[in-house]
């Protein structure tokens, strides 16, 4: 049969969701979906699957575990607009979780990985002049007050992606407390960040340099033969040859141009500042890493 929710992962999309929704998988009193980003609340073909299908999400959770799941696309206003109040009424005392990030630097985080695994052929001017998708979502307030029109304040717990990175135990704990499970499970004492992007998109190079040659019968049964130092000096041969280097362009995202950067950050001044008031954090650093890093990071 399966069961409702406890708590929601809503967001950000890039900020960390991940590796919480799998750390939180590890907890012996916590039972996650199934599937991650069911998004079920917000696409409409999804919620027309009825709460039976989203119950069976959870067919395998234990009678002493709370259930949670992750979907980053709860906090997307307004591309799902009917997101937080059909949440209000199917799930009123549901606990949300909220994880926000540098709302530049997510940005351009979240244009790299909607075109990973691909050749990138739109800047990501062109991207964010197209759609305000990217943009909604790092306007941070604006996504909060869509749920605040249905819950209140201590349904949240909001959370920053610096903390979860350089203070992984003690949010973590701050995360069982607020959901209502114990705080000493023997758990991984390090969370691993689960959106390595720059990793992931080595990993992607690297397949796309050698798939032409790994497809030739005598080349695939040598690999199968050769030492991993053997294959790895093979493959930065490749990757130095203007036949490597021009696969590797054709992935490489473009960097944000300096005055997008600038652009993007007075566009957000005024949300930020919101939020640093409703949170009662100061949230200049934000804006001082945004101006001191030559490149957005991607992750």
């Amino acid at each position: 049969m399966g069961r409702l929710p406890n708590f929601l992962i809503i967001g950000a999309a890039k900020s960390g969701t991940t590796s919480l929704f799998q750390w939180l998988g590890h907890h012996p009193q916590i039972c996650v979906s199934s599937l991650k980003e069911p998004n079920f609340f917000g696409d409409d073909a999804n919620y027309a699957r009825g709460l039976t299908y989203y119950k069976s999400l959870f067919r395998h959770a234990q009678l002493h575990q709370v259930c949670g799941e992750a979907s980053t696309d709860y906090a997307k206003w307004p591309k799902f607009p009917n997101t937080a109040a059909r949440i209000a009424q199917t799930l009123p005392d549901v606990k949300l979780i909220y994880i926000m990030r540098n709302p530049v630097e997510r940005a351009y985080s979240y244009y790299v990985h909607i075109n990973r695994n691909r050749p990138i052929r739109e800047s990501f001017e062109s991207y964010i002049c197209r759609t305000t998708e990217a943009l909604d979502a790092s306007n941070y307030m604006l996504q909060i007050e869509q749920y605040l029109n249905y819950f209140s304040r201590e349904s949240f717990l909001f959370l920053l992606l610096d903390d979860l990175v350089h203070q992984p135990q003690q949010v973590l704990q701050q995360v069982c407390r607020f959901i209502g499970v114990s705080e000493s499970a023997d758990l991984p004492r390090q969370l691993i960040m689960a959106n390595q992007g720059s990793r992931h998109f080595e990993d992607t190079i690297r397949g796309k340099i050698t798939a032409p040659f790994r497809s030739l019968p005598l080349v695939a049964a040598a690999t199968t033969l050769l030492p991993q130092s053997w294959r790895d000096q093979a493959y930065h041969f490749l990757q130095q040859s203007a036949y490597g280097q021009a696969v590797r362009n054709q992935y490489l995202p473009r960097p944000m141009r300096a005055e997008t950067r600038q652009m993007l950050m007075e566009r957000f001044a005024e949300s930020n500042r919101r939020l640093a008031e409703f949170l009662g954090r100061d949230l200049s650093f934000w804006e001082a890493a945004v101006r001191t890093s030559p490149d957005v990071m991607v992750g």
